[in-house]
């Protein structure tokens, strides 16, 4: 066929214009077969063919690293060129044009994988990929398990004394003390150890990578304009601004003082709570009024058709009498009653006035500031400072906020809280990155969140106030952990007394004894995180909404991890301190046995989180619960337009990810997979279709289901990587625990201490080439992505709109916003 088309090539362009019609109209009627469903069921989740699996396994295990060091191939020296092009190493003329981009490390997506992360976005792709993880750390050495261990334990199991009676009765506890056998145990335990490490590693390689691209690029979603993203990504807040320098230009004087010549403007944030207030309250009467009209206009359609219709209107009504105006009492309870429209109308024309009020003084005090700014430039006095360092701008920093309080008064327009945007990426890492003041709570930048996840009616709040109030109720969560471990323990001790008149042979002793505590304890679990989310945004009042969302991940694990580690034991505190003091022995010995026997307790909470957790997040339950239930009880006719545009709208919990919600559930997974993988195998099989179904529900809802609010950089996988070490100590802890108490008091102190050392070594590896160099981007990528910015930027001919600037402003200063809801 080449030689045929080549040799038509040089024929003519006619001949060849008819033959590609010929392909053409063959392609046009040759239909694209879908893939098959049953050619790739086996496949692994991730991966879309074998090959990729292959080359997965090639990596994983080290070949390419070994075939290296195989043939002595000599490591070829870093020649990275330069944006430049003819530049070379040694010129140093301070041009970005000659920024070296020095490759990150990390691996490379698949083309499937790329596609998946641009649809999902980088968080929702990291939670499916968690999801992915937690299935291979459970199914592959489940595969395993079920030709090693359990034939250990099937041969060392006493006929007619079975250690459990249930679906899981085989069990380490058939290996008699001291049996050599142990030792296959402690060898599948190690291999378990060392695959999920190497499994961590690989997933790190490919997150820092992301991570990177991310801080570099920004979020693709953000704005179409790429002058809006350059923005952002330039931009930084800085918070505990002291009130000498809560002006737009004293706050660019110091950045400038300290950063010369890289900063493009700086803005002070607008103290708009007094307005919101008014504009809340202004909210409220508004939607009675609404209500209330709805209301009368539909009573008085209904007692119209009435008269024209007779009795025909409405079910078993004879007699629709005339509506009448509502009224209201303006003064109280003992007060006069009024017309309520007229009461409504005149107070929200009350409210209107004293919000044009708080708005005049706002703009008032913005224009005053911008006008001392101008004389400071202009008014007969030319700003002859040079730019660069200048002692009287740093010198406020050196005073500690303590101190200026008893000499300052707080300003009632100006938060503490400033932005400033700089002019390239270097020097807003470079701000981000280092400590300005050295003094706490003042002065303190960070990177600026996205203006569609921030809270504007917590940005008011100081940063010491805010931290004060998370120290408070971190501590009476902390305290409500013990009031938790009481209901668990309260919850199985009365399911425990139920069954104790019940029959065994009952089919209902299983079922009160097992099922229904795991049941009780897991509905609490599911609405736990809602109060969390409330404390978060209300009470400390973070200024973003993936701080609330981290603060209930933080407290959701640490809620469910403390349940599993109570139904584990499964003994009260105060019984548990009695029985220690008073028969230690007996203690440990009814210890070891209750953790193997509470295995039925835990692996009905991993099938009612495969279940009902997973299933409940598929079914968007609240979504469900107001449209199935609450809406075919609500007359619509008598309700407003904005009420119905409400009721229409998803609840707040279910408009995105919230992670806070979904992932500890997989830690919950992880955390009851590797205790129980060698004391009870089949687990670890529950564990996996536990991993399997989440992995497909988080995916499908990734894509068909949740729109994200805004992307926050991958921070769920910090919180992942420390689940996952403290998943690992916690196993190796109860291993060596199970070794002591089997007689193998030597190999259990052995095993512990070189364990946790293997342990703690790699978790500091993982820190120092991973964590630290992923937290912030590196000054080399944001120096070469800057080059390339600049570059692209002077060949496409983009300015600035002018738009930019307000994009960390109050939308309350907006007033086309006054009538959404607040």
């Amino acid at each position: 066929e080449s030689r045929a088309k080549s040799s038509n090539t040089t024929a003519g362009e006619t001949h060849v214009g008819k033959d590609d019609n010929k392909e053409s109209a063959t392609d046009s009627e040759t239909e694209l077969e879908y893939p098959s469903r049953l050619k790739y069921f086996l496949l692994p989740p991730g991966f879309h063919c074998w090959t990729s699996v292959l080359q997965f396994l090639g990596y994983f295990f080290y070949l390419p690293a070994f075939f290296q060091w195989c043939h002595k191939i000599p490591t070829p020296s870093l020649n990275l060129p330069r944006v430049g092009g003819k530049s070379k190493v040694g010129d140093n003329d301070g041009s970005r044009a000659n920024a070296i981009p020095i490759e990150n490390p990390g691996m490379e997506l698949t083309e499937g994988e790329e596609e998946l992360l641009r649809c999902a976005g980088l968080d929702t792709y990291l939670l499916v990929r968690l999801a992915r993880f937690g299935f291979d750390v459970t199914f592959y050495p489940g595969c395993f398990s079920l030709v090693v261990i359990l034939p250990i334990y099937h041969s060392c199991a006493v006929k007619g004394n079975q250690t459990l009676n249930g679906y899981v009765n085989r069990t380490i506890n058939d290996i008699p003390d001291g049996d050599s056998r142990m030792y296959w145990i402690v060898i599948f335990t190690c291999l378990l150890y060392f695959y999920i490490m190497r499994r961590l590693w690989f997933e790190w390689e490919v997150f820092i990578q992301l991570r990177h691209k991310f801080l570099a690029s920004g979020d693709p979603s953000f704005h179409e304009s790429p002058t809006y993203l350059r923005t952002y990504r330039n931009t930084s807040m800085v918070e505990c601004v002291p009130q000498e320098l809560r002006s737009d230009r004293k706050l660019k004087d110091v950045f400038e003082s300290l950063f010369p010549g890289q900063i493009e403007r700086a803005e002070m944030i607008i103290n708009t709570s007094d307005l919101e207030k008014v504009l809340k309250k202004r909210q409220k009467l508004i939607e009675k009024y609404d209500s209330l009209s709805a209301r009368y206009m539909y009573e008085s359609w209904r007692y119209a058709a009435w008269q024209r219709g007779g009795k025909n209107v409405g079910i078993c009504t004879n007699h629709v009498s005339k509506p009448m105006e509502p009224k209201v009492r303006s003064g109280g309870l003992f007060s006069k009653r009024m017309n309520a429209f007229a009461f409504y109308n005149e107070k929200i024309k009350e409210i209107d006035i004293k919000a044009g009020e708080e708005y005049d003084i706002l703009v008032e005090h913005r224009n005053k500031s911008k006008e001392a700014s101008i004389r400071l430039l202009e008014g007969g006095e030319e700003d002859t400072r040079p730019v660069g360092y200048n002692i009287n701008d740093v010198a406020p920093l050196l005073v500690t906020g303590r101190v200026r309080q008893f000499f300052t008064k707080e300003s009632a327009v100006f938060n503490g809280t400033g932005m400033v945007e700089f002019k390239s990426i270097v020097a807003k890492q470079s701000a981000v990155q280092c400590n300005l003041s050295g003094q706490p709570y003042y002065m303190i930048t960070s990177d600026v969140p996205d203006p569609r996840d921030l809270l504007w009616f917590n940005v008011s709040v100081d940063r010491y106030t805010l931290e004060t109030r998370k120290i408070l109720v971190q501590t009476v969560l902390l305290l409500g952990l013990f009031a938790w471990g009481a209901i668990v323990t309260f919850i199985t001790n009365l399911a425990h007394n139920t069954v104790g008149g019940i029959p065994s042979d009952n089919f209902l002793y299983p079922l009160i004894k097992d099922y229904v505590p795991a049941l009780a304890v897991s509905l609490v679990l599911v609405l736990l995180p809602a109060l969390f989310f409330m404390l978060a945004m209300r009470v400390i009042r973070f200024k973003s909404h993936s701080r609330c969302d981290e603060f209930v991940l933080v407290w959701n694990t640490a809620y469910r991890l403390t349940n599993v580690f109570l139904t584990l034991f499964s003994l009260s505190y105060y019984e548990a301190f009695n029985c220690f003091k008073e028969k230690p022995e007996e203690f440990v010995q009814s210890l070891a046995d209750k953790v193997v026997r509470q295995s039925t307790v835990l692996m009905n909470l991993v099938i009612l989180a495969a279940g009902q957790e997973t299933m409940l997040q598929l079914l968007q339950w609240r979504s469900l619960i107001k449209q199935a239930v609450l809406r075919p009880l609500i007359n619509l006719n008598t309700k407003s337009k904005r009420y119905i545009e409400s009721l229409n709208t998803a609840p707040a919990l279910e408009q995105s990810f919230l992670f806070g919600f979904f992932a500890p559930v997989l830690s919950y997974g992880l955390m009851i997979a590797l205790i129980y993988a060698f004391m009870a195998p089949l687990m670890l099989g529950i564990c996996a279709a536990f991993f399997w179904i989440a992995t497909k529900v988080h995916t499908h809802n990734a894509l068909f289901v949740y729109c994200q609010r805004c992307e926050g950089g991958g921070k769920l996988f910090y919180y992942w990587n420390r689940i996952v070490f403290i998943t690992l100590y916690s196993s190796i802890v109860v291993f060596s625990a199970i070794l002591t108490l089997k007689q193998y008091i030597e190999m259990g102190a052995t095993f512990l201490v070189l364990m946790t050392l293997v342990t703690y070594c790699f978790d500091k590896s993982v820190t120092n080439t991973f964590v630290v160099n992923s937290l912030y981007l590196p000054i080399s990528i944001a120096r070469y992505s800057d080059a390339k910015e600049d570059v692209k930027i002077e060949h496409s001919n983009i300015e600035r709109e002018g738009r930019e600037n307000y994009m960390y402003r109050d939308p309350l200063l907006d007033q086309e916003n006054w009538n959404s809801k607040i």
